[in-house]
């Protein structure tokens, strides 16, 4: 699918990161274009014409907005001085998460801050120097450079992301660099691509199997069918795989129990006498499946009820 990636030109106001982000998209074949968006510093996608109206609405709900570490630095700290009950005269992070959300209701929004690390990264070679001229009482020869308005620390930063995703639900990440920015924003479009395919992949997959789509697999020959039906089995309580293993000795699918369940009055009886053995050694054992387990499963097997609780 050739979705368009729309980028406002004030993440990349230089050529070259135009560039990275034009080449990281023809990697993925998808267009990328650098127009004035509706929220600034954001980037929205949009799906062809061709595509139906559902997938559309799949691909435009998604949405980046991308801050450089110089403009989030200052509403971490609006954050942090909010927090200590001082007034601040500019908006926090949250709150500009927040404004993004308001004027686009509805939208998937993901929030990005480029060069975040190298910040941190200048922060504690500011400390070593200063630490190593308070203690040699020699100024150092480097050229001191300009210090920053606003200072905070990584776990001040951590707080502030925190913040956001707890009161708007959205995701802060931070990327280190413009390449890792234009790798980010490939990556992502290609999930945002992919979407419309995979929103259904998961609806065929039995509710009862936790471990999802990945967990088993079955080929179109059917083989790997026995394993579902034993973890199907194994969601009852207290029942184990020797306690699995033994009922599909007897009954090797779904079909089978649900027959003999359905026309045979002693199920529930036949059931609870099959045997169970524990390790396959000398030191084997072996027990009944017991009345207990046997009234679930032939409960479950027989119920019409939809809202039964089967305890």
């Amino acid at each position: 699918m050739m979705i368009t990636v729309f980028v406002d030109p004030s993440i990349a106001p230089l050529e070259k990161q135009q560039v990275l982000l034009m080449k990281a998209c023809a990697d993925i074949g998808v267009k990328c274009e650098f127009v004035p968006q509706r929220i600034e510093r954001t980037v929205s996608f949009l799906a062809p014409l061709t595509e139906s109206i559902s997938n559309n609405d799949v691909i435009t709900k998604e949405m980046l907005g991308v801050l450089n570490a110089e403009d989030a630095i200052p509403m971490i700290q609006a954050y942090t001085e909010s927090k200590q009950g001082n007034e601040v005269l500019i908006m926090t992070l949250t709150e500009w998460v927040s404004s993004i959300l308001d004027a686009m209701p509805g939208q998937n929004l993901t929030v990005l801050i480029v060069g975040l690390k190298k910040y941190f990264s200048n922060q504690k070679l500011s400390a070593k120097r200063k630490h190593r001229e308070a203690v040699t009482g020699q100024t150092s020869k480097a050229r001191k450079k300009k210090q920053d308005s606003a200072v905070i620390t990584s776990q001040e930063a951590e707080e502030a992301f925190v913040e956001v995703q707890l009161i708007t639900g959205c995701v802060v990440q931070h990327v280190d660099s413009d390449e890792d920015l234009a790798n980010y924003i490939k990556y992502y479009t290609k999930a945002v691509r992919d979407k419309p395919a995979k929103k259904d992949r998961f609806d065929s997959v039995f509710s009862f199997l936790e471990e999802g789509a990945s967990g088993l697999y079955v080929n179109k020959q059917g083989q790997g069918l026995s394993k579902v039906w034993k973890h199907q089995l194994m969601q009852f309580k207290n029942l184990g795989a020797d306690t699995a293993d033994a009922l599909l000795s007897h009954y090797p699918s779904p079909c089978l129990l649900h027959k003999v369940c359905k026309e045979n009055k002693e199920a529930e009886s036949v059931i609870s006498e099959i045997n169970v053995r524990r390790n396959a050694s000398v030191i084997s054992t072996n027990r009944k499946i017991g009345k207990e387990q046997a009234r679930r499963i032939h409960t479950f097997m027989t119920s019409k009820d939809p809202d039964q609780v089967i305890k």
